[in-house]
């Protein structure tokens, strides 16, 4: 199949489950089920695990069509399609995650908990709040510091933990993007071995182009997709109620000259911010795929894209909320929804435009500031 082509094929299952997702505050096993059955997850996973093995730039462009349907179903996608770790963690976590069959679903969390060193492996303990997918997981990737291993980001590894080792606690009381299930994780004194877990910059074992990139690489953009996603939903939203919604002068919208204005300059916000963030991670993918090693300054100008696209797609939500008038206030608006979804997922670390500095500094001969890029 080619996943380009998978976002409409997903389309009825999420269209059909999308508001039971929200009235629920996580996505309907359902649907899930139905998402792992036709390949939704395995998009960044290895050949050899039944994956699609896909480019980078080619998830995000899946995440960021699926977000056109519905944000927090695509939030779920990128945040489970962490299939790239088979090419990453040791062999024997591999062969336990991944023994044959449907793919597993992994939730993650970068936050780091105490990794106390134990024998030939660890005990982990914490708290990881803001965990997406966290009731539907089967496994998580979490974040441990082992303090004894030097200052800094030196300790720091990811563990790969069953759900049985594990609690969730119910915290995501929200009113945007409740249907991620970004809930509280919390360990105590888990017995974690070895070889279940793999420090943040080891490269990864697979040398093949999809997985020349770091970690850090694969797990970054994923959520800039889904938001600029949510900003295009939005003005496809907007354009569609002012087809019918009048003004109190008793004109359609869509005859105003101030609404066709906002709306021309959406789509084309929302299309250069788009095609800003896939034009730099695929000249990342260009660059591994040639057998090179990228570069800080491509890395930075994938982060300045991020950073693009959470002010682009604030300012765009804000727009087409104010088309909608008094419609986006009410609980059952889908403008309404898609507004309170896109603000909150402009929130998350990853989108903080404060990476601005990352490309600037690096344009003025300066180091990044950051302890990886």
């Amino acid at each position: 199949m080619e996943i380009a082509k998978l976002p409409e094929i997903l389309r009825p299952a999420i269209e059909k489950y999308r508001d039971a997702a929200e009235d629920l505050g996580r996505t309907p096993p359902a649907l899930v089920a139905e998402l792992r059955d036709l390949g939704a997850f395995g998009l960044l996973t290895p050949r050899e695990q039944g994956g699609h093995e896909a480019t980078l730039g080619e998830a995000l462009a899946v995440y960021a069509a699926v977000a056109r349907i519905d944000g927090p179903t695509a939030w779920l996608l990128w945040n489970f399609n962490l299939g790239f770790a088979a090419g990453w963690f040791p062999e024997a976590a591999v062969a336990r995650i991944w023994p044959g069959g449907p793919d597993p679903l992994i939730a993650n969390s970068g936050q780091p908990g105490l990794l106390t060193p134990d024998g030939d492996g660890y005990r982990l303990t914490g708290r990881w709040r803001i965990v997406s997918g966290a009731h539907a997981a089967e496994w998580f990737m979490i974040a441990g510091a082992d303090p004894s291993a030097g200052p800094g980001f030196a300790g720091l590894r990811f563990c790969a933990v069953p759900r049985a080792d594990v609690t969730v606690e119910e915290t995501w009381d929200v009113v945007g993007m409740r249907a991620s299930d970004s809930n509280t994780v919390v360990a105590d004194e888990v017995a974690v071995p070895g070889d279940m877990t793999v420090g943040l910059f080891a490269p990864l074992r697979l040398d093949r182009p999809a997985y020349r990139h770091s970690s850090i690489s694969l797990l970054f953009p994923g959520c800039a997709a889904v938001l600029i996603g949510i900003a295009q939903a939005a003005v496809d939203e907007a354009a569609e109620l002012a087809r019918t919604k009048a003004g109190f002068d008793g004109v359609r919208l869509a005859e105003k000259e101030h609404v066709a204005t906002a709306v021309g300059r959406a789509m084309s916000q929302v299309a250069a911010a788009r095609g800003l963030l896939l034009e730099t991670q695929r000249e990342l993918d260009r660059t591994v795929a040639a057998g090179a090693q990228t570069t800080e300054e491509q890395r930075a100008a994938v982060r300045g894209a991020m950073c693009h696209v959470t002010e682009t797609a604030r300012a765009v939500l804000v727009a087409m909320y104010e088309i909608g008038s008094s419609t986006p206030l009410y609980r059952d608006s889908r403008l309404g929804r898609i507004f309170r979804d896109g603000m909150a997922a402009a929130q998350a670390a990853n989108l903080s435009t404060t990476q601005w500095t990352i490309p600037g500094r690096l344009a003025m001969g300066e180091p990044s500031g950051w302890p990886f890029v």
